[in-house]
């Protein structure tokens, strides 16, 4: 089953920020869920997450305060990628850290 999901992935998916030429060899390790720092592997296996520069291993996975944010902006806005537009969450977020630097 692990390996099915695995190999569907390779098939349906582009993977942005691997090699593809690894998944000659190596399936790409399949995920079920995450908690804090650590990343459960389909298979029960847990990895330390520990790819420090993206998004929500910065402060854990599944933080409730995080969650509860995320919840609150998904009435309003739920994604917008910075590709010629803009919108008042972004500009909000950003000038709040400015100000912190």
């Amino acid at each position: 089953m692990i390996a099915a999901l695995a190999e569907r992935s390779l098939r349906a998916v582009w993977h942005p920020c691997t090699q593809m030429k690894l998944h000659e060899n190596q399936l790409p390790t399949a995920i079920a869920r995450a908690q804090d720092p650590w990343l459960y592997g389909a298979d029960g296996t847990r990895y330390l997450h520990g790819i420090s520069s993206w998004w929500a291993n910065l402060f854990g996975h599944s933080h409730l305060h995080t969650k509860a944010a995320l919840a609150q902006q998904l009435e309003h806005l739920d994604h917008v990628m910075l590709t010629g537009v803009t919108h008042e969450p972004v500009v909000d977020l950003s000038e709040k850290l400015a100000h912190l630097t």
